[in-house]
């Protein structure tokens, strides 16, 4: 792991044994709060039987996370993959394919920043049953976006894009085609949880459902983009 300007990212091939055992146990802590708080509830579940059951101090699960409900959420540095950050900056920064391989960028980011199994199903029965626990899913969400924009945002001024002569920074237009771009995964995890909720866990089955998001998103901004026929007036 190492810093990328100021983007925390990672890459497997060059994960330290430390950096390593600090992910193994930070993913043992989020999963032994959800656990822990499904069993017994949001109010008796407590940092210390938290800890106990993911083998550490209660002192070490302070130095993960600040509260059993920043366990819950999994909340920690957003991390983005070396080779999903090189693959957006590497093709032409003013393509046409801008709006989705940003939607792309956001969807790796996501995968690497949510467990892809059972346990998000359970941290979504948690949020459900505990809505004051979304304004923490809120702000991580938004330090995904954040994280993500800064990728985006030296992309923009590699290709020096005015956007039509937009009054803002880059950093500015990038966070806002972010949030906009951030509509495909998000209509992709809404079509898994109405129709097959018991699906939000497989990676192929949700990778189908993006990938038809993806295309769905394609046809909306080209249908803004092409001049509608009117109703004859």
């Amino acid at each position: 792991m190492h810093w990328v300007q100021n983007l925390y990212v990672s890459t497997t091939e060059t994960e330290s044994l430390r950096d390593r055992k600090a992910r193994l146990t930070r993913r043992a802590i989020h999963v032994a709060a959800v656990n822990r708080v499904l069993e017994d509830g949001l109010e008796q579940a407590t940092v210390a039987q938290i800890a106990e059951d993911a083998g550490i101090s209660a002192r070490t699960f302070f130095n993960y996370f600040a509260s059993k409900e920043d366990a819950i959420v999994g909340m920690t540095d957003v991390v983005i993959d070396t080779d999903q950050i090189e693959e957006f900056l590497e093709v032409d920064p003013v393509g046409a394919d801008l709006a989705e391989d940003v939607a792309r960028l956001i969807y790796g980011t996501y995968q690497l920043t949510f467990n892809s199994d059972d346990v998000v199903l359970k941290r979504r029965q948690i949020l459900a049953r505990y809505p004051a626990l979304m304004r923490r899913q809120f702000e991580k969400n938004e330090a995904i976006e954040h994280a993500a924009a800064e990728v985006v945002a030296a992309r923009l001024r590699r290709g020096d894009i005015d956007f039509g002569g937009a009054d803002g920074t880059p950093e500015e237009l990038a966070l806002m085609l972010v949030q906009l771009c951030a509509v495909p995964l998000r209509f992709a995890v809404r079509t898994v949880m109405q129709s097959e909720p018991d699906q939000i866990a497989d990676p192929d089955f949700s990778k189908e459902t993006f990938e038809r998001s993806i295309r769905l998103f394609r046809s909306v901004l080209a249908g803004t983009q092409t001049p509608q026929k009117g109703n004859g007036k």
